[in-house]
C-alpha cells in the first residue's frame, strides 16, 4: 500500500486509506487519488467555514452575500471530487479487465462498491 501523502487531512487520509486498502491502483491513479483527496480535505474546510457562519441565527440575508462565494467554491470542489473518482473507478475498472487475476492483482472493479463495503464493515 502507498504511504499516505503528506498534508492531507482527516477526511483525505480517510478518502486515501479506503480506495487503497482492498487493492492498488496504478501510478496514474495515484496521482488522481491524492487530488481526490485534497478536494475532500479543501471540501471539509469549506464546510467548516459555512457552519461557522451560519452558526448564529441570522435573521436578515446579509449572510448569505457574504458566505456566497464559499458555497460556490464548495459545488465546485464537489464537482472536482466526483469527476476525479469517476475517472479512477472509470479507468480502474478497464484496466483490471486486462490485468491477469492469476498473477494475483485483481485492479480495481468497481470503486463506489468497495467504499460502500467497507464502510458497512465499519459499521456491523
Amino acid at each position: 500500500m502507498s504511504s499516505v501523502p503528506a498534508g492531507l487531512g482527516d477526511r483525505g487520509r480517510r478518502l486515501w486509506e479506503e480506495i487503497l486498502a482492498p487493492g492498488s491502483l496504478t501510478p496514474s491513479h495515484l496521482v488522481l487519488l491524492e487530488e481526490a483527496c485534497r478536494a475532500a480535505d479543501r471540501l471539509e474546510f469549506l464546510d467548516s467555514m459555512v457552519r461557522q457562519a451560519t452558526s448564529a441565527v441570522n435573521p436578515d440575508f446579509k449572510i448569505f452575500h457574504e458566505i456566497s462565494g464559499v458555497l460556490a467554491e464548495a459545488r465546485q470542489q464537489q464537482g472536482v471530487l466526483k469527476a476525479l473518482l469517476a475517472t479512477i473507478s472509470k479507468t480502474s475498472a478497464a484496466s483490471s479487465q486486462v490485468k491477469d487475476d492469476s498473477a494475483g492483482g485483481a485492479g480495481v472493479s468497481d470503486l463506489t462498491a468497495r467504499i460502500a463495503e467497507r464502510r458497512r464493515e465499519a459499521e456491523g
